[in-house]
């Protein structure tokens, strides 16, 4: 009998001890933040397609822009990290497209975008919907303007709120 209540208390005290050390664990908070970039980029491959002459939209237009993005408070957030973007664009000023930035030690935050022709570029929304690495599991929101600098080349800003899980 006495083996059968010492077993019981040191159950006891097992139980009382992992519940004091289960809410004693720390627990991981969400990162948040905010992050402003500019980027350099370049057109590496453009192709369009006509409508139809007289339909309004003209053509549909899509490629892709390689470059190189600077975090403006130079953080290590993306910092000179490789920047991919494939859009697609129409006529009428509308566009959407796909963001791809890779790190060099190969973590990636993708984001998707959409928006609208501007007199020197186009700009609009930024959504980000994960990443590998630092960036796995990223949300968040914000802006882009891309400025034409020139046929080929453009510049980038970006600005959005994240966070990580």
């Amino acid at each position: 009998m006495k083996a059968d209540r010492a077993i019981g208390v040191h159950l006891g005290l097992v139980a009382i001890a992992a519940a004091v050390l289960g809410q004693a664990a720390p627990t991981m908070a969400a990162e948040k933040g905010k992050f402003r970039g500019t980027a350099v980029l370049l057109n590496t491959q453009f192709q369009q397609i006509k409508a139809p002459v007289g339909n309004p939209g003209g053509a549909v237009m899509m490629g892709e822009m390689e470059g190189l993005v600077f975090n403006d408070a130079k953080k290590p957030f993306l910092d000179k990290a490789h920047y991919n973007v494939v859009w697609k664009g129409d006529g009428l000023g509308a566009g959407d497209c796909l963001k791809t930035f890779t790190m060099a030690n190969g973590d990636k935050l993708f984001a998707t975008c959409a928006g609208k022709a501007t007199g020197t570029g186009f700009e609009g929304s930024v959504e980000l919907v994960g990443g590998t690495g630092a960036y796995s599991g990223i949300r968040g929101k914000g802006i882009y303007k891309l400025t034409n600098v020139s046929e080929r080349v453009m510049w980038d800003l970006l600005e959005w709120d994240y966070e990580l899980p």
